[in-house]
């Protein structure tokens, strides 16, 4: 393996601190998991499970094949939130708990065909805070709690049909942070507890009307990281409560600074672009002095970073988007690095040669790491890996032959892996798995004949899994497949 390629003297590291109702309510070392089977348990301990291929539509909420093409599936105390486009009423805010009962819009915040268009779905407590635009205060922030008396403007920070548009809503803590323009400011940092009167700028960093760019806004052990791009590139940590904040790194202005990975206690993982068109690896624990690379990536970036235990796994070494080469012994495959130098490294060479298995869909269950990867013979199929060579292995070849299922959607519910994944004479249907190899299971043909269910955004509530598909005769549409205790399962088999 090729050693990290030097950052040039040109990065500063920095030290200043700047002072400044439709329903009920409902870290561990890859290490020390060798055997996927002992932290199953769910189904046999009598803990929910899928019921099969069961799945029902929940919602036509737009009659036809054209569908509603419903966005991002949010659940908050038992319920699903999504937005939606009935066909009347434009794109607005629609709620359901899978009941007997259809889905409801839960408030027309925009009267009208246009719609409010909400976005960036985010639940904090028992709440759902979104971005709106009613015609009159221009995109603001709002706050739901499924009713439509209870869904409000939270403030309107910029007054007029404008708006403050706000951007970037992350949670930590009790309080939501977002980038907003106030017209006075330019973009800053604010943050609410969800009143009027508890929404604020919680930090300016660039005094007067003039803005950065700010992006990334990451919850990181209870504080805010988020990169700011200007004359130079920093990534800045926020203090929850003081509102101060601190530089940990800066780059020139050509930069790229993304990826910000929280892992463990108290590092960030983050990665550099220096204006080559590649990236490095960095790791930060809070200081600037405690902020250093690790490793240089040859072609693509680095992607899909995720925590486990007490590493960060990723893909690297796949050849660049203009074909500029990467990793020529082992292509794109799998990494993990523990916050050192020796200790980021690659996992496994799943597909010897240059092309590599190209791992995506990275997604935690149990303590193990489970992607999609072709190793060149079974295609793009279902993996699972400890973070060791030899615990990284096939879990099923769902399609047999070379061509392979290409898992994609992964979502992880209560112990159980959900996904799609094309077969012959089914098409891209859902599966789901509790991990074990061997053990994966289709849910309902959603799409017959061979077509494309595409199902996609699985979140639980209540009794349920929802997730978005579609039908030929409905479009596309929410679905639920019922996710019960096994004796209740088997009540509703035929």
């Amino acid at each position: 393996m090729a050693a990290w390629r030097g950052v040039p003297v040109v990065v500063l590291l920095l030290s200043g601190v700047i002072g400044v109702g439709c329903g009920a309510a409902e870290g561990e070392d890859v290490s020390a998991v060798d055997d996927v089977s002992a932290a199953l348990g769910s189904a046999a301990s009598g803990g929910p499970q899928p019921c099969g291929p069961s799945a029902r539509s929940v919602g036509d909420v737009r009659r036809g094949a054209e569908g509603s093409a419903p966005e991002t599936l949010v659940e908050v105390g038992g319920q699903v939130f999504y937005a939606a486009n009935d066909g009347v009423s434009g794109l607005e805010l629609w709620v359901t708990d899978g009941g007997a009962t259809e889905a409801r819009r839960v408030k027309d915040v925009r009267p009208g065909a246009y719609g409010s268009t909400p976005r960036f779905l985010t639940r904090m407590g028992g709440r759902l805070f979104f971005v709106a635009d009613d015609g009159a205060h221009g995109p603001e922030l709002w706050v739901s709690d499924g009713t439509a008396k209870g869904t409000v403007l939270v403030a309107d920070i910029r007054p007029g049909a404008r708006g403050s548009v706000p951007d970037g809503l992350t949670v930590v803590g009790s309080r939501l942070y977002f980038t907003a323009d106030d017209g006075v400011r330019g973009r800053e940092l604010w943050s609410t507890d969800g009143t009027a009167k508890g929404t604020q700028l919680t930090q300016e960093f660039a005094p007067g009307p003039g803005s950065l760019f700010l992006d990334d806004l990451t919850e990181w052990n209870g504080k805010l990281a988020l990169v700011a791009y200007g004359d130079a590139v920093t990534l800045w940590v926020v203090e929850g409560r003081s509102g101060s904040a601190r530089a940990l790194f800066r780059g020139p202005e050509q930069s790229v600074v993304f990826s910000l990975t929280p892992v463990g206690k108290d590092r960030l993982f983050f990665l550099v672009d220096l204006g080559f068109g590649e990236a490095d690896l960095w790791v930060t624990r809070g200081q600037p002095f405690l902020t250093f690379p690790l490793r240089h990536f040859a072609g693509d970036y680095p992607s899909e970073l995720t925590p486990l235990g007490n590493a960060v796994y990723f893909m690297a070494g796949a050849e660049g988007f203009f074909g500029e080469p990467g990793d020529l012994l082992h292509g794109g495959e799998l990494w993990k690095s523990d916050g050192t130098l020796l200790g980021t490294r690659l996992v496994k060479d799943v597909r010897p040669g240059p092309h590599g298995s190209l791992p995506s869909g990275l997604t935690v269950l149990d303590g193990r790491l489970y992607f999609a990867a072709d190793d060149g013979v079974h295609g793009r199929e279902l993996w699972s890996s400890n973070g060791t060579a030899q615990g990284t292995v096939l879990v099923q070849d769902v399609e047999p032959g070379p061509a392979g299922s290409t898992p994609t959607a992964f979502a992880v519910v209560d112990g159980w892996l959900f996904f799609s994944a094309t077969t012959a004479g089914r098409g891209r249907e859902g599966w789901y798995s509790n991990g074990d190899p061997g053990h994966v299971d289709p849910m309902r043909d959603i799409a017959p004949a061979g077509l494309d269910a595409n199902p996609h955004g699985f979140v639980r509530a209540g009794g349920s899994v929802f997730f978005i598909a579609t039908d030929p005769a409905q479009g596309e549409e929410p679905w639920a497949l019922p996710f019960l205790p096994a004796a209740r399962c088997a009540r509703l088999e035929p």
